[in-house]
């Protein structure tokens, strides 16, 4: 625990070792766990896996995965001890993946790549204690990263300065399809800060911090926008800050950190919370960078004590990962709603900037991956404490032990506005103060009611607090009403003069039947676009459904656990009159 200059306690996320997940959080973290057993991720496919020249990307971004749900699911992956001990038989005689880079040369993409290696070896080593993976992890910082810290005050800032740079390979031009041929990953360099700050954090060695900042103070000169730097790259960066910060790291870089996370919101964000690929660039989302919006803004929340960062973290969830996550388990792009799509040789010959429908059904050589992450990350989210109050930012049915108390949480959200929480056990009669988030689209005066009698609560920085002494078995009860609204298009760069109907934090679009016939090789075809007025009247039909009053037209929530993104879908979510 913590206390900022504002008066605001931070807390910490309760260990997931403490915590166990249920119902619809659990589903879909046990569907992407099974998909991260699958054939691709099997040890003989993992170390040859790559065709694009990222070198330690694949390997490093698995080993997290498999490293992060084995915690959230308290259950040993199938393949991972294989995968660790397959490893060394894989890197040069530096001890890292690929070629070894000239002296005083970087590759940005070798560095990017690595960044997740090391994360996933870390996250091993302090979840196994296994001191030989630890040192693989040092000889990768040591011979890869630290000896091109400098490089990074030379880092090209703007197009012109991209043309020939000294001492950097930099991203290359894509091959993967027709229109992703033309762009690189701009800026991925800076997604190694992410490994950097947890070496930093695991080893404290002060040569990390000292590239630390320079990374930072490089990455805050750059033009985000004229270069089209990747938003993934970009928020990944933003998470190395907020790292470093919360861990004894020089706090003035906080502020800055969030003028770019806000202006990511406001500029590159879709209409469902999904990501523009690059700053300025629509062209379609990618879930690795909307899992990066996720953790940030859960993170923003904690080290600042705003509620708004929580608020962007449900409407993130129940939206933009919702419908980025697949029937199968995996993770694919959309098309970015509500944005006018740039001209593009090959690109997609219709595209309706009100359909949110797929694009790459599944992107398995990272977002898949990165899914493992996310949804230990969401459950870690679950509880926060400082050691005696508890915090409840989002709300998701699971069982917990903290600060002395053992929790059952049960909860009908986001369907409905209520929380219960039962004492399942209590060390003594516990003094404690319970924080709900009261979400900014709540229908009804908040309630809270302790074995079935209402209590006085307060409000504080979006969270209804209640105190009392708790005991084994007491019920707490919570309730403050969701409800259809309308929303209009709010992003800078999104189209005007639309709006959305939601149910809470719920995107709703318009329900569609099943293709007789699909042809996976094309993309779908669109819903008809209806018209719909914001004064619209509906009939509730149950879970976050409506139907028009007197018509067949039926709205439904793309968060739907029943109607999980297939690859036909082509749904309408924004309407006009």
């Amino acid at each position: 625990m913590s206390k900022q200059n504002n008066g605001w306690k931070k807390p910490a996320p309760v260990d997931l070792s403490k915590q166990t997940t249920r119902g619809e959080l659990a589903f879909r973290s046990g569907k992407n766990y099974a998909r991260l057993e699958g054939k691709w991720y099997h040890p003989h496919e993992v170390f040859k896996a790559d065709q694009h020249g990222w070198p330690g990307d694949w390997e490093g971004r698995i080993i997290l995965a498999l490293v992060s749900q084995a915690q959230a699911t308290h259950r040993e992956p199938a393949w991972l001890d294989e995968i660790i001990a397959r490893l060394p038989g894989h890197l040069n005689e530096k001890g890292y993946f690929g070629k070894i880079c000239d002296t005083g040369w970087a590759n940005e993409q070798q560095l990017s790549g690595h960044s997740w290696l090391v994360r996933g070896l870390i996250g091993y080593c302090e979840w196994k204690k296994d001191r030989k993976v630890r040192a693989i992890a040092e000889r990768i910082l040591r011979n890869l990263f630290l000896p091109v810290g400098d490089n990074f005050r030379t880092y090209p800032l703007t197009p012109e300065e991209r043309e020939g740079p000294e001492n950097w390979e930099l991203s290359h031009l894509q091959s993967k399809t027709k229109t992703h041929k033309a762009t690189s990953d701009t800026g991925c360099a800076f997604i190694a800060l992410d490994g950097i700050t947890e070496a930093w954090r695991y080893l404290k060695w002060p040569e990390l911090e000292a590239m630390i900042q320079t990374m930072i103070q490089r990455f805050t000169k750059l033009h985000l926008e004229e270069c089209f730097v990747q938003t993934h790259a970009t928020l990944s960066c933003l998470r190395g800050i907020c790292r470093y910060v919360e861990n004894g790291g020089d706090r003035k870089y906080l502020p800055i950190a969030r003028r770019v996370f806000d202006r990511y919101m406001s500029h590159a964000m879709t209409e469902h919370y999904g990501n523009y690929n690059w700053w300025g660039c629509p062209r379609w989302t990618e879930p690795c960078a909307i899992i990066d919006s996720y953790i940030l803004a859960h993170w923003f929340w904690r080290l600042t004590g705003q509620a708004k960062y929580q608020a962007a973290a449900h409407h993130i969830f129940y939206n933009g990962m919702a419908h980025a996550f697949r029937v199968d388990g995996s993770f694919g792009t959309d098309m970015c709603l509500g944005a006018e799509l740039p001209e593009m040789d090959g690109g997609p010959a219709a595209y309706d900037p009100t359909i949110l429908k797929p694009r790459t059904y599944e992107v398995y050589w990272c977002c898949t991956m990165r899914g493992g992450e996310f949804f230990a990350r969401a459950a870690e989210a679950s509880f926060q404490t400082d050691g005696k109050d508890i915090w409840l930012p989002i709300f998701h049915n699971a069982t917990a032990k903290i600060a002395g108390l053992t929790l059952r949480e049960t909860t009908s959200y986001p369907y409905e506005g209520s929380v219960r929480l039962e004492i399942l056990g209590a060390k003594t009669d516990q003094n404690r103060t319970i924080r709900f988030f009261l979400p900014p689209w709540n229908t009804h005066p908040p309630q809270i009611r302790i074995n079935g009698k209402r209590v006085p609560h307060s409000k504080a920085k979006g969270f209804v607090e209640v105190t009392a002494d708790l005991k084994k078995g007491d019920v707490l009860d919570y309730d403050f009403g969701l409800g259809l609204h309308v929303v209009p298009t709010h992003g800078e760069n999104n189209i005007s003069g639309h709006h959305s109907f939601r149910h809470g934090p719920l995107l709703l679009v318009l329900d569609q039947s099943p293709p007789e016939s699909f042809d996976p090789t094309r993309p779908p075809e669109p819903a008809t676009a209806e018209a719909l007025a914001a004064e619209t009247e509906f009939e509730a039909l149950g879970g976050a459904r409506y139907r028009v009053k007197g018509g067949e037209i039926t709205l439904v929530p793309v968060y739907d656990s029943e109607n999980l993104t297939e690859r036909w879908h082509a749904r309408q979510a924004l309407f006009r009159d």
